[in-house]
């Protein structure tokens, strides 16, 4: 299938013409019909019905014709690129969290002083030599951001128990990992929750408790609580009753229901949410590897590498004071 024929499709659907959709490209009718009817045959079903009243799109050519927009304005923002200066974007994919969300603020305002050319000046809008993406997602998700380079650097976090095993799996993606720091796991729990206002949580009452968690990925804590408990827990024993990729979702089940949480204890108390608390789970220790992800022989710019000093220095602390409200 070529783009043409997506073209006469699309264009034959919009007017319910061939005649118009060929005009609008510039050939003949019969040519429109042709590309049309190549498709169909390619695809194995009928597009249109046709009447003297012109073309109407099936049921099949409904739901073909969303997916044909979607080529058609790609291929368009792909030539509009040609002859434009090419920017300098920023790629960063990380695991949900609040606080790893506002130092890439602190880093797009540092740029922005840097293209003012002063700390001091006025705070009048430039324009931003950068363009930023930022993705989140699970470790599956930040592990195939990076190696597709829809990221540069992927911030994760994981059991250290399965460091080998994870290092592994990305060196067959030309991929490598840095540890910045180890933690605590810890549940995340809100007023509702009847551990709430206890300063630990044991492994046996954790059995007690309702989880929320994001899309299920094999590297994350609740899958690996049997290396980090050293065989106290089993993971069949914990009842995960919502699955989600909802940040919303989840930080409302944590505030106005009994539902919790697993994630790391990084705890800084200005980007908290007051109602929600980081129980430390006992026996853990610092059993959880934070760090980032790159592509082998990739050089960090240093925008990179300011970001990542920026959470080893104030993400990082030593003296935790309050909790981080995402996981």
């Amino acid at each position: 299938m070529e783009i043409r024929h997506i073209e006469c499709f699309k264009l034959a659907a919009d007017h319910g013409s061939t005649r118009r959709a060929a005009e609008l490209l510039f050939t003949s009718q019969s040519c429109v019909s042709k590309n049309i009817a190549a498709m169909e045959e390619e695809l194995g079903v009928l597009l249109f019905e046709r009447s003297n009243r012109g073309l109407s799109l099936t049921p099949y050519g409904r739901e073909l014709y969303e997916h044909a927009c979607n080529v058609l304005n790609g291929l368009s923002l792909f030539k509009s690129v040609k002859g434009e200066a090419a920017p300098q974007f920023l790629r960063v994919a990380s695991y949900p969290s609040k606080m790893i969300s506002h130092y890439l603020c602190v880093l797009y305002n540092e740029l922005q002083a840097r293209e003012r050319g002063t700390e001091g000046a006025d705070n009048t809008p430039v324009p931003s030599p950068y363009n930023i993406s930022f993705l989140e997602g699970s470790i599956s998700e930040v592990v195939d951001y990076v190696e597709k380079g829809m990221a540069d650097i992927g911030i994760v976090y994981f059991a250290s128990a399965q460091s080998k095993a994870f290092r592994h799996i990305l060196g067959h993606k030309e991929l490598v990992y840095v540890e910045i720091s180890c933690h605590e796991p810890c549940i995340y729990l809100g007023p509702k929750n009847p551990f709430y206002n206890r300063k630990s949580i044991t492994f046996e009452e954790l059995a007690q408790c309702n989880f929320v968690q994001a899309s299920k990925d094999y590297f994350s804590i609740e899958h690996h609580l049997d290396s980090i408990s050293l065989g106290i827990s089993n993971i069949n024993f914990f009842r995960n009753v919502i699955t989600t990729n909802s940040d919303n979702l989840l930080i409302e089940m944590l505030i106005y229901t009994d539902i919790c949480n697993f994630g790391i204890n990084l705890l800084k108390e200005t980007y908290c949410i007051q109602t929600i608390h980081a129980l430390p789970i006992e026996g853990c220790g610092k059993c959880l590897s934070l760090g980032y992800i790159k592509r082998k022989r990739h050089e960090l710019r240093p925008e990179y590498e300011r970001f990542l000093d920026l959470l080893r220095t104030q993400l990082i602390s030593s003296t935790p004071e309050g909790a981080d409200m995402r996981p």
